[in-house]
C-alpha cells in the first residue's frame, strides 16, 4: 500500500508543479505575392508577434514585449491550377523575454486545394531547417521540422458570380520536430508534435486592393521537457495583396 501512496503523491506533486502559461497579445502580418515569369510567382511576407501584457505567474515577471520579428521571401511554381510548390528562406528574430535569439530557416512546401460542397480545402506541407544563433552564449545549432497546416475557406458570396466578398476562415497546423535544437529553448525538442497553430477568422476579398483578415489565433507550445504548455491567444490582422512586377513598372516609368 505505501508504494502504491508514494507513486500517487509523485504523480501528484508533478501535476500540480505543471503550470501552463498563458499570454494575450496581437500577430499582425502582412503579404504581398507578385507574377515573375509564366507559372512562377514570388512571396514576401512579414509578421510580428506580441505580448501585449505584463504577467506575473508563480512570483515571475514577464514584461510585454515583441516575442517574434518574422520576415520570409520565397518562390512558388504553379504545378497545376490547384497545386503549388515553393522554397525560400526566412528570418526571426526572437525575443523570449530576454532571451534574444536570431534564427535563419531554410524551407521548401507543396500546397494543395480542392473543392468541398461548400467553400475549399487547403492543405500545406512543409519542411523546415532552423539555424538558431543564441545571442547571449554566440552559440549555434539546428532544428528540422515538419508542418501540416489543414485549411478551410467558405465565401459568403457567390464566387460563380463575383470576386470579392467576405469569407470564413479556418485553420490548423501541426509542428512536427524531427531533431531539436540544443543552445536555447527556440526550435528545441520537447515532444514530436511540440507545437500547434488554430485559426478562426472572418476575411473580406476587395476587387482590386487586396484581401484582409481577422480573427482568434491560438498557439499552443509544449515548452520544456516537463511537456508544460505555453498558450499565446492573439488577435491576428493580415492583408495580402497580389501585382505583376510589369504592372509596378508601367506606374513607375509613367509621367505625371
Amino acid at each position: 500500500m505505501k508504494p502504491v501512496l508514494v507513486i500517487l503523491l509523485t504523480l501528484s506533486s508533478q501535476v500540480l508543479a505543471a503550470q501552463p502559461l498563458h499570454f494575450f497579445g496581437f500577430f499582425p502580418s502582412v503579404s504581398q505575392t507578385g507574377v515573375i515569369h509564366s507559372k512562377f510567382l514570388y512571396n514576401v511576407m512579414a509578421s510580428s508577434t506580441v505580448d501585449a501584457f505584463d504577467r506575473t505567474i508563480e512570483n515571475v515577471h514577464y514584461p510585454a514585449t515583441q516575442l517574434q520579428l518574422y520576415i520570409q521571401p520565397g518562390v512558388i511554381y504553379n504545378l497545376k491550377p490547384d497545386w503549388t510548390a515553393a522554397v525560400g528562406y526566412a528570418f526571426a528574430r526572437h525575443n523570449l523575454f530576454g532571451l534574444r535569439v536570431n534564427e535563419n530557416r531554410l524551407w521548401a512546401q507543396t500546397g494543395y486545394n480542392h473543392p468541398l460542397p461548400a467553400g475549399r480545402l487547403t492543405h500545406r506541407l512543409r519542411y523546415e531547417e532552423r539555424y538558431p544563433l543564441n545571442k547571449k552564449t554566440d552559440s549555434q545549432s539546428k532544428a528540422t521540422l515538419f508542418r501540416y497546416q489543414l485549411g478551410y475557406n467558405l465565401p459568403l458570396f457567390d464566387s460563380k458570380k463575383q470576386k470579392h466578398g467576405f469569407s470564413l476562415t479556418a485553420s490548423h497546423e501541426f509542428f512536427l520536430c524531427l531533431t531539436g535544437a540544443t543552445n536555447s529553448p527556440i526550435s528545441s525538442k520537447n515532444a514530436f508534435c511540440g507545437e500547434n497553430w488554430s485559426f478562426v477568422g472572418l476575411g473580406y476579398t476587395t476587387a482590386k486592393t487586396g484581401r484582409i483578415e481577422a480573427g482568434y489565433m491560438l498557439q499552443n507550445l509544449v515548452r520544456n521537457p516537463h511537456r508544460d504548455h505555453r498558450y499565446l491567444h492573439l488577435f491576428q490582422v493580415s492583408y495580402s495583396t497580389t501585382f505583376r512586377l510589369d504592372d509596378l513598372l508601367v506606374w513607375l516609368y509613367t509621367p505625371y
